[in-house]
Formats: C-alpha cells, structure tokens, sequence
C-alpha cells in the first residue's frame, strides 16, 4: 500500500536508510530556468522531476504523485492556471502542495492562481533561500497528515498503517484487502472530477455496508481502499464486494455508454481507446498464509497481488496462497519483471486454462474476456511479449496490427478452415479449441516459448504450477462432460461414450441397453410451483437414477427432464427391470417433502442394440418411452 510522504528512499555510503527524499515536479517551458532549478533543488537533497508544459505536468503527476509541485503559470499546450485546477479536481493529486513560478506579479493574476487552487506564488528572478524556506513550510504542513481522508471521511493512511502495525505487533490473526478502482482516469476524463467523486463515495459506502462491523475500514487515498478482516473468509468477502459494486456501478454510466459497454478515451500513451466499465482489483494477503515482518513486507506483497488483479479484465481478486519459505533476491524480483502475454477469450474455462499454461512457461497473463476489456489492459501494458486470442472476434486483428511492436499472436480458432485462415493473415499458429482441453494444453505448450526468466526464481513455482495445470485440466474437463444441476454425464459424455461402449459390447460378444426416461408433466411442475422447485424434482430424479444403476452404467441427463441410461453386458430383460425399478423409485419417493401437493412420475422405453448400430438403439427406446406416454404415463415400455 502506498506509505506517506511518497518519496524516494536513499542510502548512504555503508546502505543503511537514511531520510527519505520529498519528489518535486517542476513544471516551466524555459530549459534554462528548469536546470537551474533542477540543480538547486537536488543540491539540497530534494528528487526533482521536470515537465516542459501543463499538460505533461498533469500526466506525470496523475500517474506518479509527488510531494510539491512548482508550477509556472505561462506555458504552452495548458498553463499554470488550468494545470492546478485539474489537478485540484483529482482525488490523486488535490491534497498536494502548488507553488505558483511567475514573472507576472499584478494582484489580479495572483488572486486567479489562488482561485485556482495554488497554496503560495514566488516571483521571478526568486532568493534561493526564500524558495527553500517556502518549499520546506508547505512539505512540513502537508507532513501533518489529516487522520481522516477529506473526500470520504474514512480513516486515512495514517491511522490504517498504525491499525495494521497494532495487529502485527500482537500476532493477530487478520487478512488485508486492498482495493484500487480500474479505467478511473477514463471516467474522470469523460464525466470531469464530480462524477469521478460520486465513483469513490459509491465505493467507499460499497466497502462499509459489505465488510464486517469488527474489520477495519480504510481510504488509503485516491480510489485506493483498504479493509483490515479478521473473520476467516475473505475470499466470500471479495466476492460479495465485487457483486454489490459491479451492480451499483451501471448507475454512474450515460445510458448510450452503458448501451455500448465501453468509454472511448486516450490512455496514458496517447492510443486511443475502449475503456470497460470501472471495477475492482482486489489483492489479499493474510497472516493466516504467512509471517509479516512489517507493514512494508505486508505492503510489498499486496501491491505484487495487485499488479497480478490488474492484469485481469473487470473485476477481479487475488489470493495470496504462497507459504512461508526462503525467498531469494531473484525470486524478490521475479513478479515485476516476468514478460507479459496478452490473452483474449470469452470462455471462461478456456482462457483458465490458457493463463495457467503461459505462467507455467514464465509469463504475467493479462487476461481479457473481450476486445475492449484487452484495450483496458494494453492502456496500462502496451507492450505484451505475446498474444493468443480468440479470432472468432474479427477486431482482433486490428487491435494486434495496432500494437508498436512488433508481436507473436497464436490464434484460438474453431476448425480446420479457421487455421488455415489464420495462418494466411499472419498469426505465428492457429489453434483448434475443441472439447478435450488436455490436448488443447499440450498443442499450446508446443508454441508458447519459455520466458527468458531467472532459472533458479522460477523453478521454485515450476512445480506448482505443473499441479495446478493438472488439476485445472482434470476439473474443467469434468465440468465439459457433467451436467452441473444434477451431477449426471451430459449430452456431449453420453455421444462421444456411444461408439465406444457399443465397439466394446461388439468386440466382446455382450449386449448393450439403453433407457430413456422422462418425467411425466414436468412444464406443470414448473409453471405450478416454480422452476426453482423443478430444478430440486431434477436433481432427485438424477439421484434416484444412480441409485438404480450399476457402477459400469452410463447416467445422463440427455437434455431438459429426459435421462438417458446406457447399461453395458446387460440383457433386455435385465434393463426393463431396472427400468422398473427406477419408475417404483421415482413414484415412491417422498415428494410431499418439497411441496404438499408435489406427486412425480416417470416414462421410460427401453431397447437393445441390433445391427443398426447404438444411434438406433437409443432411437429405438426414444420411441418406446413415447408410447409409453401415450398409454397411460407412470410405465415402462420395450
């Protein structure tokens, strides 16, 4: 977290800390004035910085906030008089200390740079004394910190650096939140500084209805937050922050922006761009997870997360999960100096399993569910080392013709016909998204490089990751093949396990059943006692379902409230059994406990595989249930 004054540390001859330099912007169009100034300053030990106009002195100052501005009123582009004022209208900067630079000493230009927001003016040729000795009052003022931030009236950086060092002190247990507002610049440039006011009030009272009534609130400063938590689920806490801002935050918007779902603007850079709508990066790190030397430690890894937050499109949490352990100098490092790829994909699993891949080979994914949500990311990274993107989006390649340099792009394409295409407008490789994401992992291994990062560093997550790639792997690919209402196999398990099973049963001499089953007047269930009710008439029913079957059977919800059973080395006989015990089940089941006036039945055909092969076998018990719902309903049909 930011710690105050922001100013520059320096060492001495043997390295130990001395007092910290207070930064200085200097902001005048006269080179020679400038380098004098510059000299005179960092003579006596102040870090000097100098901007040749009003509007590069807003930038820098917006982006790196000093201590003291000195600022010359006549300038070209923007002058002093417009300068401060934009300044005094940014939450980033409005605490900070003016000083007007002017030759013109009449009353009336002096009362308009007070109006504008200025705290003192010197008057050119200046007494380097007087100069020193002004510069020295307004710092030692603006050292004297308010305990409460003015915009917000939460607690300030202050009292929150001595919260945490109060905890830490004591071995407390407790998780730090900080939370830092994205795409603000865009918004306080296209709505202006009140707009941009309502954006952190709205956030602060978000934080303040969301977080505990025992955690700690706080405004770090600007549209930074933080929230000290000491109950053992942060995770739920993040989560509930980011639901209740996301909603809250569409009110802020003009509709025609709200409509199109993005601001146009001109980042940092100078690029214009498509801005997202503001969200939340959120970094948490936990004395649960790790011992804390300090709140510098505790604030060096939460900006790390941070980082790792802002590297994700909309809002978005990171956890910090590293356990206490030696960490090398390289290793201190390795986080701000991992090349950056680039990822673009609107599904949500695949563009998981895409970042999880690129960490592995040593990159920081910036990862984007969309175009727009890329350009937010490139306004503050313009320069990714690499991109894979879903092509599907044609603007795609705009964006990568657009970047400055020179960048490899691997294409997620959908087939054949896509790769080649692909290939013919220039991506490095064309990859074929399909339905087995292992393989889809191991093509992207074969073509994503390995960063040129510190060895030693990155060995000590190599393992990890390979873990965590495993496991993402496994679960995702669950997730494609399982119904999530009910657990069952889906419709995509069930038509790829077909041939299979049915090869098997041919090979083996076996036969090979399938049931088909549907629930009798499901759309009354919903339209009578709600769709919530029916989802739970489901989910039983898929119970009772495996209940009936065998561990070699193949369950499956076959879409909508129709089931599909596939009941390998079993004979007809033997399936209409099961059948009718599933019916008796379903029938026998206490419904009443759902609803009172609940009673659930169920139809089933089922059939034999014959020479026509499995399609027509289940064809066949598709037909079969359907008499079975013609004649009466409640019965099993073959």
């Amino acid at each position: 977290m930011r710690t105050l004054p922001t100013s520059t540390a320096v060492a001495n001859q043997t390295g130990l800390q001395m007092t910290p330099q207070a930064r200085i912007f200097v902001a005048d169009d006269d080179p020679a004035l400038c380098l004098l100034l510059r000299e005179t300053l960092q003579d006596a030990s102040y870090d000097v910085t100098v901007a040749n106009n009003g509007d590069e002195l807003v930038r820098m100052a917006q982006d790196h906030p000093p201590d003291l501005i000195l600022v010359d009123l006549m300038m070209p582009l923007m002058d002093g008089f417009e300068a401060i004022r934009q300044l005094r209208n940014d939450t980033r900067t409005a605490h900070l200390p003016m000083i007007i630079l002017t030759a013109r000493s009449t009353s009336s230009d002096v009362v308009t740079g007070f109006d504008s927001g200025a705290d003192d003016y010197i008057v050119k040729p200046y007494d380097v004394d007087v100069l020193l000795a002004r510069i020295r009052g307004h710092l030692r003022r603006a050292a004297q910190l308010p305990v409460r931030n003015p915009l917000t009236g939460m607690p300030g950086n202050v009292l929150l650096q001595a919260e945490l060092e109060r905890h830490l002190s004591q071995g407390h247990q407790f998780s730090l939140l900080w939370i830092d507002l994205d795409n603000f610049k865009a918004f306080n440039d296209a709505y202006g500084f009140a707009r941009g006011d309502r954006a952190i009030h709205m956030l602060a009272n978000v934080i303040s209805e969301t977080a505990a009534r025992e955690d700690f609130v706080g405004h770090i400063g600007g549209d930074d937050f933080a929230i000290v938590h000491f109950g053992n689920m942060p995770e739920q806490l993040c989560i509930q922050l980011i639901a209740s801002f996301d909603q809250q935050v569409r009110s802020l918007y003009d509709k025609v922006d709200l409509d199109r779902g993005y601001l146009r603007g001109i980042d940092r850079h100078g690029v214009p761009r498509q801005f997202g709508l503001l969200s939340l990066s959120i970094a948490v790190v936990s004395t649960n997870t790790r011992a804390f030397t300090s709140v510098d430690h505790m604030s060096q890894v939460a900006a790390e997360l941070k980082q790792d937050a802002k590297h994700i499109s909309g809002s978005s949490y990171v956890m910090d999960r590293r356990q206490d352990r030696p960490r090398s100098p390289s290793h201190e490092r390795r986080g701000q100096h991992r090349p950056e790829a680039l990822l673009i994909e609107p599904n949500d699993m695949l563009r998981a399993t895409i970042a999880t891949t690129v960490r592995l080979q040593g990159y920081r994914p910036m990862i984007a569910a969309s175009i727009v949500a890329a350009q937010g990311l490139l306004a503050r990274h313009p320069k990714p080392t690499l991109i894979i993107a879903n092509v599907s989006d044609p603007t795609a390649w705009s964006l990568w013709r657009s970047l400055e340099v020179a960048t490899p792009l691997i294409a997620v394409v959908s087939n054949e016909g896509a790769v080649e295409a692909a290939h013919a407008r220039g991506a490095t490789a064309a990859l074929i998204a399909g339905e087995n994401l292992g393989d889809f992992t191991d093509q992207l291994l074969l073509y994503v490089p390995r960063a040129e990062v510190d060895e030693t560093a990155d060995r000590l997550r190599q393992n990890d990751l390979i873990r965590e790639l495993q496991a993402r792997t496994s679960r995702l690919q669950r997730e494609v093949n399982e119904d999530s209402l009910t657990g069952l196999a889906n419709r995509r398990y069930v038509d790829t396990s077909l041939r299979d099973l049915s090869a098997e049963a041919l090979r083996l001499g076996q036969p090979l059943c399938a049931i088909m089953a549907d629930i009798d007047n499901f759309k009354q269930i919903n339209d009578q006692h709600t769709h919530m009710l029916g989802n739970e008439v489901l989910s039983a029913v898929g119970g009772l379902m495996r209940q009936a079957a065998r561990e070699d059977d193949i369950v499956a919800r076959y879409g909508g409230e129709e089931f599909l059973l596939l009941l390998p080395n079993t004979t007809l006989d033997s399936a209409a059994d099961v059948a009718e015990q599933i019916r008796t089940l379903v029938e026998s089941y206490p419904w009443a406990t759902l609803n009172s006036q609940l009673h659930v039945t169920i139809s089933l055909g089922v059939a034999e595989q014959q020479d026509a092969g499995p399609e027509q076998m289940v064809a066949t018990a598709d037909r079969h249930l359907y008499v079975a719902k013609r004649t009466g309903k409640n019965r099993v049909h073959r």
